[in-house]
């Protein structure tokens, strides 16, 4: 599984209004996939394009609820200057005092499928799968 090592957000909760709102930049460069060598490719023109395009977004047009439990964010995530909507499903969540720091916290936990094609990252599809999952893991802390 790849990852990125730089990201930041603000999520604005509130449980008994059953109303929320994600907001998401990455640092594409940031991009970590255990091979320098790899990183530096999927780096260049034909897939993230860092140079032109050095951050990842994703901004929630809405957070829908079951209950007072959040299960879905749609949104708009932008790639490589192309944006398009995505619904992050949201499989795990947990509203609780975090036990260091004594603050109110969220954890949670998001998945999505994409495709590389709908961002101008293609290449080499169908050989290499057009297809990948977004696998979001959050913990956020009460300012």
């Amino acid at each position: 599984m790849h990852r990125f090592d730089r990201t930041s957000g603000r999520i604005v909760f509130d449980r008994e209004a059953r109303t929320g709102s994600v907001e998401v930049s990455i640092d594409a460069g940031s991009v970590n996939t255990g091979y320098a060598l790899f990183n530096e490719h999927i780096q260049a023109e034909d897939f993230f394009h860092t140079a032109a395009y050095p951050t990842i977004t994703f901004k929630s047009t809405r957070v829908r609820f079951d209950g007072d439990r959040p299960v879905a964010v749609e949104g708009h995530l932008t790639v490589k200057g192309v944006t398009r909507p995505v619904t992050l499903a949201v499989t795990s969540f947990l509203a609780m005092p975090h036990p260091m720091l004594k603050k109110d916290a969220i954890g949670a936990n998001a998945t999505a499928k994409i495709r590389r094609s709908d961002f101008n990252m293609g290449k080499h599809a169908p050989y290499v799968s057009d297809e990948v999952t977004l696998s979001i893991a959050v913990e956020a802390i009460k300012e």
